[in-house]
């Protein structure tokens, strides 16, 4: 499938998370969505990479899409890395299937009903809506904050481990929480996507450039050899990684949302400045 797509040498790739991050649901306009929408196009569109890595589901994505003016990525990756998209709808209107390679190296060592079983133990997990829940993706919503979150997060962890389940934890944005294959995580997506790129067509020679504002975007700047930038309306569990890792290649804007990817992308050169 990836051959698809990546059939082309690419300059430049950008990845970015959306809620929050490439949208800004605040902006009724969506001024900094139109604004990045503008500045790709006619600077980028033609030789780069855009990348959409979302912990949405393919039906909230669509319904997101519904919503406000979203570009058109080349690769979007759903449900917290879990699900790698690399075609677009038929013309028959049929749904893009995810990338097999990348769903056989997530079953590998994934047992989906005994992590659902250890989650089902606690009561402050409240399952997220069916669409969110995933062949390799578990969503809950924690119902408690603060160090009392944290808490839970633990005593979940605990369990996975004495019922054997290799698996991952995520709790972001305050109240989200994921379970997935411990191989799984928008990071190691990223890093399979850069793979099948480096193996097909080669690496970009600008480099790759992240974009988020929350807990499950943390893997996405650890990536190694990308850039990253974090939104200034970011959770405090990204800021708090940001600020334990300072690193010239990590940006931390001044503006919301897309906003301040444009102005990471001015940051970096990649952009002319307006």
């Amino acid at each position: 499938m990836a051959a698809s797509v990546l059939n082309k040498q690419y300059r430049f790739i950008l990845v970015s998370d959306l809620d929050w991050t490439m949208v800004d649901h605040d902006d009724k306009e969506n001024t900094s969505l139109h604004a990045f929408n503008k500045l790709w196009q006619s600077e980028f569109a033609q030789d780069c990479l855009l990348v959409f890595s979302t912990g949405r589901s393919l039906k909230l994505y669509n319904e997101l899409r519904d919503e406000v003016p979203l570009g058109v990525p080349d690769v979007l990756i759903c449900s917290v890395g879990t699900e790698i998209f690399f075609e677009k709808p038929g013309s028959d209107g049929a749904e893009p299937q995810p990338d097999k390679k990348w769903t056989q190296l997530l079953d590998q060592g994934w047992n989906r009903k005994a992590a659902l079983e250890a989650a089902a133990q606690l009561s402050e997990l409240k399952p997220q809506s069916e669409s969110e829940q995933r062949p390799h993706k578990l969503s809950y919503i924690v119902s408690v904050k603060g160090d009392a979150a944290e808490k839970v997060v633990s005593q979940l962890e605990d369990k996975l481990q004495a019922a054997g389940v290799t698996a991952k934890v995520i709790y972001s944005g305050g109240a989200d929480l994921d379970i997935l294959p411990q191989h799984a995580s928008k990071g190691k997506g990223l890093e399979f996507l850069l793979g099948e790129v480096r193996e097909l067509v080669g690496a970009p020679k600008d480099g790759v450039l992240v974009n988020g504002d929350s807990g499950n975007d943390i893997e996405l700047f650890a990536v190694p050899g990308v850039r990253g930038c974090m939104v200034d309306n970011a959770h405090p569990e990204l800021k708090k990684w940001c600020d334990a890792h300072p690193s010239p290649n990590l940006f931390q804007a001044s503006k919301r949302c897309a906003g301040g990817i444009v102005e990471a992308l001015q940051h970096f050169k990649l952009a002319k400045h307006t």
